[in-house]
């Protein structure tokens, strides 16, 4: 293929955007406002380990890695259930499931718990896949114990290094500087992510507070602290990232401070906090539950592609 053409073929193409029009019925078949927000923005999220693209001048302004800030800015102000068809943007992701720049549906849902969200996203995916999704539950802690063999609250860490060498995978060459959540994600990518969802859909639940800065929290049956967070998980790809959403505007900017201490700490570059979205929860943010989902991976699914850029036309190569 000669480097002017696109990377995903007419017919394709044409298949992509039908099954856009359906991901924009399914939502309107359920009276969910569409809406807009800036791909530009005077701020943006503090995650530890989201990389985003600054512009230069003083004040920076920054691609937005995700429309999450601006949406529950329009719950705040009254607009109810939403949705967005967005790009978005993550510095330094390219790979065969990753581009820098991509497509994102992005949804909030007022009064409904994180359970009554996560049968919606099988809806939408059921519709866009042409097959019933019903995908079973596992928590976080056991896909540790069930699929690495291992025990995440360990207090020795060379027992992440065993789990490495078990399961072939290269031990980090800095892993003696590793923190225990550094050693949570690396397990999760290297041991974990490849077998989720592999043999069937696969919602992973219920996630230490430090690995989801975003959303509210309870006391589980064992008496530990976790985060109302799911992902699902479709042929071992990561499709989405959903909360019960946190409204305490107070304790959201001490989780913001604590993301910018460990940025620190990793060398990274340290975001301005939004304080629009602050003032929108200290204003009052409605009970609600929220999910962002990959677009185009759920259409690599849907056309049965292996590499994102057979869903693009202009992946970050030929940009």
């Amino acid at each position: 293929m000669e480097n002017f053409e696109p990377t995903c073929t007419l017919e394709d193409w044409k298949s992509r955007q039908y099954l856009l029009k359906k991901v924009r019925s399914f939502f309107e078949e359920r009276k969910i406002l569409e809406v807009e927000s800036p791909a530009l923005s005077n701020a943006c999220g503090t995650d530890p380990y989201l990389d985003y693209f600054e512009t230069k001048g003083l004040p920076p302004r920054y691609l937005m890695t995700s429309p999450e800030f601006h949406m529950k800015r329009l719950l705040a102000a009254g607009f109810g259930d939403i949705f967005q068809i967005a790009k978005v943007f993550r510095y330094g992701e390219r790979g065969a499931r990753h581009n820098s720049e991509f497509s994102m549906v992005e949804w909030y849902r007022e009064g409904i718990p994180m359970e009554e969200l996560m049968t919606e996203v099988e809806d939408l995916c059921s519709v866009v896949l042409n097959s019933k999704i019903k995908a079973k539950r596992t928590l976080w802690v056991d896909a540790f114990k069930n699929y690495a063999q291992l025990e995440p609250f360990c207090s020795n860490f060379m027992t992440f290094v065993a789990s490495c060498e078990k399961h072939n995978i290269p031990v980090p060459g800095n892993y003696l500087a590793f923190s225990r959540e550094e050693w949570w994600d690396y397990i999760m990518v290297m041991v974990i992510e490849p077998l989720l969802g592999k043999e069937e859909p696969e919602f992973l639940t219920a996630y230490p507070p430090s690995q989801a800065a975003l959303a509210q929290t309870y006391v589980g049956d064992d008496g530990l602290i976790w985060a109302k967070r799911f992902e699902l998980y479709i042929e071992n790809m990561e499709l989405c990232n959903g909360y019960q959403e946190l409204t305490d505007a107070v304790e959201q900017q001490e989780r913001f401070k604590a993301d910018l201490l460990l940025r620190e700490r990793l060398g990274k570059t340290l975001p301005k906090i939004d304080n629009h979205f602050l003032e929108a929860l200290h204003h009052g943010l409605p009970s609600c539950s929220g999910v962002a989902l990959g677009l185009d991976r759920l259409f690599m699914l849907a056309l049965k592609k292996s590499e994102i850029a057979n869903v693009l036309l202009f992946p970050d190569d030929r940009a």
